[in-house]
């Protein structure tokens, strides 16, 4: 079985080097930075149920992966390495060293990429597992990757980083970047190497995915640095490979920094996963790792002119002299079903007036009033301060911490939470609204 298996994997990573290509383009991105949680000799994905028959691996992200890990595992250990609470997925990469010893590693950064959107993205599939590069390899290949610090990257294998100063210090490092394949085939969930059935490709040169595998998801840049301290030799650098089994024991084995690969089990929270594709990938905005772990979209909200005219529809929210907009959230729920630390008031909108920098003041508001009847009343926004908003003339998205009311109004258990806003500046500021381009939220995370 092990011979078979170890063949399929070679025939699986001939294919995804022959059909990888660097891509020229830029598009929305969002990322989620890991530290190193725990390395084993384990992998889930191609050992399954094997504990100590892998190579040993370093392990980022969820805190539990081991060798009997997937979906239903990972869900009952929401603790996370991540920046990202709502990324309770596992990844891993084989464990480094050198004549020096193991070289731990810092974090794993992983950019979810769009680079070509020349078509829609789809969500990665609750569960979805996959791999890439070659662990048997010993030349270069497209997928992986190495970057020394203070230069480019490049898939030549360095022998030798060297100590550079800059700003955070005096030091080496090595970066080892591998490239995941984009394209899912719309039925595996994992692959299957007994029957030789590989559930992801990498896209075609347009960008486009292959007939077989029609779903394009996000492509995975898995970023793993190591800090080298003032030690810049890698002549020695190898990484760990699959045991062998001689006399009844497991011995380790190595290969050369070309057996670069890695591991992945997805985990995101399903609602998270969505918003990441919905208002960073498809719509060309780079999140970096601002992705909610909870998120409310306004399901009411409504602005009052100075006179009292009330105005319940259109594609903004103004907020001049003398006006108050009102914005109303359902509570999400479950919340303590993830860990989450922040609460935010996400808006998009600007100063129309001029350019400066300006404060517009948020208060607590009553949530009993609808956009038909009753419609909100100046009373129903108080003199309890929340927060406020930083804005100048750019039209872009803003997260503006709410966080003690929204605690506040969880702990309360309340089913709506309202806010508004008044405007002391003396300049006119404009919000998308629930209906315009982007809609006022509650985020946690």
């Amino acid at each position: 079985m092990k011979n078979k298996i170890v063949s399929t994997l070679l025939l699986f990573a001939a294919y995804l080097i022959t059909a990888y290509s660097p891509a020229a383009f830029a598009g929305g991105q969002f990322n989620a930075k890991c530290i190193y949680s725990h390395s084993l000799p384990d992998d889930s994905i191609v050992h399954y149920g094997q504990p100590g028959q892998a190579m040993m691996h370093d392990f980022f992200g969820n805190t539990k992966t081991d060798a009997y890990s997937d979906y239903s595992t990972l869900l009952t250990n929401k603790v996370t390495t991540c920046d990202s609470t709502s990324d309770i997925s596992a990844y891993w990469v084989p464990q480094l060293k050198r004549a020096s010893g193991i070289v731990q590693p810092d974090f794993a950064k992983t950019y979810y990429k769009n680079d070509q959107p020349v078509v829609l993205l789809s969500p990665i599939p609750a569960g979805l597992q996959m791999l890439a590069g070659d662990h048997m390899s010993n030349s270069p290949k497209p997928q992986i990757n190495y970057l020394c610090r203070g230069g480019g990257y490049t898939t030549i294998a360095p022998t030798n980083c060297p100590v550079v100063t800059d700003a955070s210090g005096t030091y080496s490092q090595l970066d080892i970047s591998v490239h995941f394949p984009d394209c899912w085939d719309g039925v595996h969930l994992k692959p299957d190497f007994a029957n030789q059935i590989i559930n992801m490709a990498y896209r075609q040169s347009d960008g486009t995915c292959p007939a077989s595998y029609p779903i394009k998801i996000p492509e995975l840049q898995v970023n793993v640095q190591y800090s080298l301290g003032q030690n810049p030799d890698l002549s020695t650098a190898q990484l760990s490979m699959d045991p062998m089994l001689t006399n009844g024991a497991w011995t380790p084995m190595w290969g050369s920094l070309y057996t670069a690969h890695a591991d992945f089990i997805n985990g995101w929270k399903i609602d998270s996963m969505q918003y990441a594709i919905d208002k960073c990938s498809n719509a060309n905005v780079a999140c970096d790792n601002q992705i909610p772990t909870f998120y409310a979209p306004a399901i009411a909200d409504a602005w009052m002119n100075s006179t009292g005219v009330t105005t319940i529809t259109g594609p903004t929210l103004q907020v001049g002299p003398g006006d108050i907009i009102f914005l109303k959230f359902s509570t999400p729920s479950n919340t303590s079903d993830y860990l989450w630390s922040k609460a935010f008031l996400q808006t998009q909108g600007q100063n129309v007036t001029d350019t400066s920098a300006i404060m517009l003041n948020l208060y607590a508001a009553a949530s009993g009033w609808n956009e038909s009847s009753p419609l909100p009343q100046a009373v129903d926004c108080s003199t309890q301060s929340v927060g406020g908003i930083y804005l100048d003339n750019a039209n872009i998205r803003r997260l503006n911490d709410v966080t003690n009311y929204v605690k506040s109004a969880i702990a309360s258990g309340a089913q709506t939470i309202g806010i508004c806003a008044r405007n002391a500046t003396g300049r006119t500021v404009v919000f998308s609204s629930k209906d315009g381009v982007f809609a006022p939220a509650l985020f946690m995370k």
